[in-house]
């Protein structure tokens, strides 16, 4: 596998505590990324794969990613207002769009892997208090797990999730190795 140019950490054990704050680095501290995300491929651990993955893309390149994956998969329905402000929000990723992502996503009731998206949009970045108060930082982690988490939802929702997982790790591959999607 290529180089993952695209991901800014360099241990996979500091992706593992991202993952799982609460453990301890594990086994995967002192991998490279690609070594430790390809043995969790090998070993048939596709849903730890994806999360690692999501973790160690960037925001916006994590949320394009699970965006590109579901729709791909046919998962979620393009239609839909949430995924079209997660799509315009990728189109132009100012903090109008990022609030608005997080607006709809806060009058969905539904669980749902569209909202779980545009959550991650509202939790890429910028403050996530309102506007009249002080800044108020997302935590690091919470865009990759709900990006993540919205991948794996619909996928384990479609039955054999599977095929999903793997075209949605082929893409983020492409994505963190700084080739086209």
């Amino acid at each position: 596998m290529a180089s993952w140019t695209k991901s800014t950490w360099t241990d996979a054990g500091q992706i593992a505590c991202l993952v799982d704050p609460d453990a301890p680095p594990g086994e995967a501290g002192g991998h490279a990324l690609d070594a430790w995300y390809g043995r969790l491929v090998q070993g048939g651990d596709l849903a730890g794969a994806a999360m690692f993955l999501g973790h160690a893309l960037p925001r916006y390149e994590c949320v394009v990613w699970a965006l590109r994956s579901l729709i791909d998969a046919g998962l979620v329905d393009r239609g839909d207002p949430l995924v079209v402000a997660v799509l315009r929000w990728i189109d132009s990723p100012d903090d109008d769009l990022r609030r608005a992502a997080g607006d709809l996503a806060d009058a969905e009731r539904r669980n749902s892997p569209a909202r779980y998206l545009a959550q991650a949009v509202f939790f890429s970045g910028g403050s996530i208090a309102p506007r009249d108060l002080a800044p108020v930082q997302p935590p690091p982690d919470l865009c990759a797990k709900l990006a993540a988490g919205a991948i794996l939802s619909a996928a384990y929702a479609a039955g054999d999730p599977a095929p999903a997982l793997r075209t949605a790790l082929s893409l983020g591959e492409q994505l963190v190795t700084g080739g086209a999607v």
